[in-house]
């Protein structure tokens, strides 16, 4: 009997990319391209025999277009993937989510899950097959409508579809419904497919979320409520006030009831006092600070709730009963009878945390100070005790989106960028330097200036490097650095956070006159890929090339030339040296210093052609970017608009090594899910410091080299007193925030990515979902979106393939056929055997293996061809200039060398590792047949057609 074509496995993939409707090769039959599928009684019947002659006749070896052949494939898988797991013993059975990354859940439950979307008993009507036979019921009144005709006409008209079809109009219908799934453009079991495991209908199919309650005043008066209900007979005396609360709540729902009031109202360790016995006071060594820390009870048994007394409990949620429990008694529903105003909502918000030391310096999440709190402001949002795991979170990634993701990191390899430009238009607004035929200090002067404006230009831009760039910032700054406090580098504090359009360092007043009038921060919102097209903006080719060669190498800093001495040749202000030297005579220091400090950035950036002056080591070509910062990832290169300052984002996590595998658990599922409720009703401004860690100071990121220790220190005449330093007071609140997984909520929120930076990434765009308005979003430190990216390249109707490659390899990981596309292929079909044509067979899954290599290669292979043609670009228009250009001093100037990347270094960098990378994958089939099958001859079809095929 024939092997039925099975599948396990999704694609992350929206409903948009599956919107080609499929069809045969045949113009005629656009519509009925499934009926190669559809048996004589309207159902699917896809086997060995079914599939290959549908490959001989549309494509084989005659194929023109071989990626809309896997695209047409994978909607015929799709189809075998729910009718498998509709059988009741299926292939899904056996596999285990605890052994496997990417799948969402167990295969037995996997199976149910596609089954009940499938309906094809049931015929629920928000269900595949009920879709499907709504349409039907729809395209049967819409024909009998308009043909004005009976019954009788509409069977003909389906017969005449389906002439291969035996049975009666039920029959028939049925093979209208079956060639709907396997080809219409919304409900196709493709499309379906692609929401249940991708990013569809919703941003998540992470649904391991945990209920949690906002608090409010209606939550908590009702929390009080059902207090009261199920305690109500408790007795409260002299005797019982110092007894634990079990010895008298001794059923499941009255101490839930209690758990659910201490969660609400801060926690643990808001019921307990600094005086307390049970109070053991933690300290959080890494930013000392505040010593008050929410810890939620998680269930009955506790230890926490096994040592609660009744006088601790009462004081937590009544101020009267707190200032007087001694002289309280009766039970609960009596005190509470004769005292309308205990145990309600006004009757805890009235205990004020400033009168109880255990709350010294904490911030809640609104960033508001406990001086100015009652016990009703301390969280947010408080978990359910004994919540389903049934609440998706957006932006947490589902185990299938993982993949897609991480598919999509490894093999774009991303990189967020930020930067800082020295602006040719700023320098000089009537100037129109072209970099193509020259690069020269004097294109970064404005001769016009008068010496007064020069000075200041020059000071500033000396200050500016010293104290924003270099990694080596002058003693004057040491006191206001900012990475080893908050997740920002220094650099980045002028266009992210909260001192942004401020050089704060240089003073918190700058005057109209100072650098940051030069300046333009750029905030790129794209991110950088291998595959990035340089001719649509936000990165240019020396850009993206500078980029990667810095990340696949060992960066040093580089050593900046110290040359003083300048003339109109060395600059090439030929024609106004004089008057600008005459007006940088006896000059300040630091003056003196930022002009010598630019003139020889520039002409280190130059690309000039080589020469005994500006010579590199032998063998070497300057490259036409220097690395300026080593330990932040800042890198410096000349542009069409002027001198950039780049940044990658991230660096330090990009640069170090990653942690070990994380491993799934209910704990941890249930601490990201708390976290996520947390984060969503934290103040707007904090959540992007919450979501990127500190920066560790003794991080060591990057090798500095002897260039950094050449500049000198700033003029100590001239020391500049830096400004407020808002991020570090922001921090300190955060630091105060007293969470019980800290403060570094990176490490929690889509803690299963182990790549630190490509999590960075994903958190990121968690961010910027949390911040919704224009208003809100001026907070964000970041502007991408890897998620939107990572779904783009799904979507994109030009290059189909893509569909095929996550659907295919995901499978092979899923199933762990680790790149074995003969065996991954032969789970499903039948590739040996009697009535098999095993010469088509392999035929088959090496078009299959080729395209996928083709695909996976394809933005490396896109990298390193638009590197030579930039290249040679280069050349040609070193060669053109040369010609055009008479003088030699001239002709220094010109732009000469590009900058070649190793394909293997790329390649071979560790950045972009992920879950995918662990396994070493099989890359060739492992059935050795004669390569004469591989020819160009059309496959000889030997087995019988399909009786009612497509002719």
């Amino acid at each position: 009997m024939k092997k039925l074509l099975s599948l396990i496995g999704a694609f992350a993939l929206t409903a948009s990319a599956t919107s080609v409707l499929i069809s045969c090769s045949n113009d005629k039959d656009d519509d009925k391209y499934g009926n190669v599928f559809i048996n004589d009684d309207g159902d699917f019947k896809i086997t060995t025999e079914d599939l290959l002659n549908w490959y001989n006749e549309t494509y084989g070896r005659l194929g023109k277009d071989s990626q809309k052949f896997l695209v047409q494939f994978y909607n015929i898988f799709a189809v075998a993937i729910y009718e498998e797991a509709s059988k009741e013993n299926n292939i899904f059975q056996g596999i285990s989510a605890e052994k496997n990354p990417y799948m969402n859940e167990d295969g037995k439950a996997f199976a149910e899950s596609l089954k009940t979307q499938y309906g094809k008993e049931s015929k629920a009507s928000n269900t595949i097959y009920g879709r499907a036979n709504t349409e039907m019921e729809r395209a049967r009144k819409e024909y009998l409508d308009n043909k004005k005709q009976g019954t009788k006409a509409w069977v003909k008209y389906l017969k005449g579809q389906f002439p291969w079809v035996t049975g009666d109009q039920t029959a028939l219908e049925n093979a209208w419904i079956s060639n709907y799934i396997l080809t219409d453009s919304t409900n196709s079991a493709y499309a379906n497919l692609s929401k249940a495991l991708g990013f569809g209908a919703t941003e998540s199919t992470w649904a391991k979320g945990y209920s949690t309650i906002e608090v409010n005043r209606t939550t908590i008066s009702n929390l009080l409520s059902v207090f009261l209900t199920q305690n109500g007979n408790v007795l409260i005396n002299n005797e019982t006030l110092d007894k634990t609360i079990k010895e008298q709540a001794t059923t499941e729902a009255q101490q839930i009831s209690i758990i659910n009031l201490v969660n609400a109202l801060g926690g643990k360790n808001a019921f307990k006092s600094s005086n307390s016995s049970n109070y053991n006071e933690t300290i959080n060594t890494e930013n000392n600070g505040t010593t008050f820390k929410i810890e939620f009870i998680e269930n009955t048994n506790d230890v926490f709730l096994n040592a609660l007394t009744w006088r601790t409990f009462l004081s937590g949620i009544s101020s009267i009963f707190a200032n007087s429990p001694n002289s309280i008694n009766g039970t609960i529903s009596q005190i509470s009878s004769s005292n309308n105003n205990i145990f309600k909502y006004s009757d805890v918000e009235s205990i004020r945390l400033a009168d109880n030391n255990i709350y010294k310096d904490f911030y809640n999440y609104n960033a508001r100070s406990s001086r100015e709190l009652n016990k009703t402001q301390i969280v947010s949002v408080a978990p359910v005790l004994n919540s389903s795991k049934d609440n998706q979170k957006n932006n947490i990634l589902s185990n299938s989106q993982k993949f897609l993701v991480d598919n999509y990191f490894e093999t774009k390899k991303p990189v967020a960028t930020s930067e800082i430009v020295l602006e040719f238009s700023k320098i000089n607004s009537t100037a129109t330097p072209d970099i193509n035929k020259e690069i020269s200090p004097a294109q970064f002067v404005n001769n016009a200036n008068t010496q007064t404006e020069l000075i200041n230009y020059f000071e500033g831009f000396y200050q500016f490097y010293n104290a924003y760039v270099s990694s080596e910032s002058a003693s004057s700054y040491a006191n206001a650095e900012t990475s080893s406090s908050t997740g920002l580098t220094d650099f980045e504090t002028f266009y992210r956070g909260s001192n942004k359009n401020n050089l704060w360092k240089l003073g918190q007043n700058q005057t109209d006159t100072g650098i940051i009038n030069f300046l333009t921060a750029k905030n790129n919102e794209k991110l950088l890929t291998l595959d990035y097209d340089t001719t649509t903006g936000t990165y240019s080719n020396i850009a993206k090339y500078s980029v990667y060669d810095f990340l696949s190498s060992n960066p040093k800093e580089d050593v900046i030339s110290t040359k003083n001495d300048w003339d109109a040749d060395s600059t090439n202000m030929i024609g106004q040296w004089a008057s600008f030297d005459q007006k940088m005579t006896n000059v300040s220091t630091d003056a003196t210093n930022g002009k010598n400090l630019l003139f020889n950035l520039v002409n280190d950036l130059g690309r000039h052609a080589e020469t005994e002056a500006n010579s590199t080591k032998e063998g070497e070509t300057a490259k036409p970017y220097k690395v300026l910062n080593a330990k932040d990832g800042i890198i410096a290169f000349i542009d069409s608009d002027g001198l950039h300052f780049m940044k990658i984002d991230g660096y330090s996590l990009l640069n170090s090594s990653n942690a070990e595998k994380s491993e799934t658990s209910v704990d941890k599922d249930k601490q990201q899910s708390i976290a996520y409720d947390l984060l969503s009703k934290t103040n707007k401004e904090l959540i992007p410091y919450l979501l990127n860690p500190k920066l560790s100071s003794s991080t060591e990121a990057g090798n500095a080299g002897e260039g950094s220790g050449k500049i000198n220190k700033i003029d100590e005449s001239t020391a500049i007193k830096p400004g407020i330093n808002n991020d570090i007071y922001r921090q300190n609140i955060i630091d105060n925030m007293g969470t019980e997984f800290g403060n570094d909520y990176s490490k929690i929120i889509n803690y299963s990515i182990t790549n630190d930076y490509e999590r960075f990434l994903v958190n990121n765009t968690v961010a910027n979902g949390f911040l919704s308005t224009d208003e809100e979003k001026t907070n964000l430190f970041y502007n991408f979106d890897i998620l939107a990216d990572a779904k783009a390249t799904t979507s994109t109707t030009e290059n189909f393939g893509l569909l095929s490659q996550w659907l295919w390899t995901y499978l092979d990981e899923i199933l762990g056929t680790n790149g074995d596309y003969a065996e991954l292929f032969g789970k499903f079909f039948e590739i040996e055997g009697e009535d098999v044509d095993t010469k088509a067979v392999y035929e088959l899954i090496k078009v299959i293996t080729t395209e996928q290599e083709t695909l996976s290669a394809a933005p490396l292979t896109s990298f390193t061809l638009e590197n030579n043609n930039w290249n040679q670009s280069v050349e040609d228009n070193y060669e053109k200039q040369h010609e055009d250009l008479k003088t030699e001093t001239a002709r220094s100037f010109i732009p000469k060398n590009g900058l070649e990347i190793s394909y293997s270094s790329i390649v071979q960098s560790q950045h972009w590792k992920t879950d995918l990378s662990t396994k070493s994958k099989f890359n060739k089939l492992n059935y050795i047949i004669s390569d004469k099958w591989f020819n160009d001859e059309v496959i000889i079809n030997v087995l019988n057609k399909h009786e009612g095929g497509v002719k």
